[in-house]
């Protein structure tokens, strides 16, 4: 598990079946299909900063939505669900809060972490892209 920050903490895990994970997932706990832990990060720290300061989130909660919203770059969230939302097989699980709670909520999900992926710069670039315009609109 990586911390990007004090309260945003990334790993990569495997799901057999995601309809057993769903009823985890919401405010402060996401998973989301995507190749590039970095463009996790990004559109984490994206979302909590637009959470936190006020007036620029488009979802009600992080987890729940915003996260979903910046890493699939639009504003309609049954688009966000279907382009990068949870799925069987890898997903990054993401957790708001401290440490230990992510932590804690990993081992309640049972869930087995696998390595990290990164991604080209160039598919970085390409995610970063996307994720402004969702930043600025």
């Amino acid at each position: 598990m990586i911390s990007v920050t004090k309260s945003i903490h990334i790993t990569r895990v495997d799901v057999h079946n995601v309809d057993d994970v769903l009823g985890y997932l919401g405010s402060n706990v996401q998973l989301v299909s995507v190749e590039c832990w970095r463009a996790v990060a990004f559109a984490a720290v994206l979302a909590d900063r637009a959470v936190k300061r006020g007036g620029t989130a488009h979802a009600k909660t992080l987890g729940g939505g915003e996260l979903l919203l910046r890493l699939a770059g639009t504003h309609q969230i049954r688009e966000a669900i279907r382009e990068v939302g949870a799925k069987n097989g890898l997903n990054y699980l993401v957790i708001f809060g401290d440490r230990s709670k992510a932590e804690e909520t990993l081992r309640n999900l049972g869930l087995t972490e696998v390595e990290l992926k990164d991604c080209s710069d160039d598919e970085l670039k390409r995610f970063f892209e996307k994720s402004a315009l969702v930043e600025v609109l």
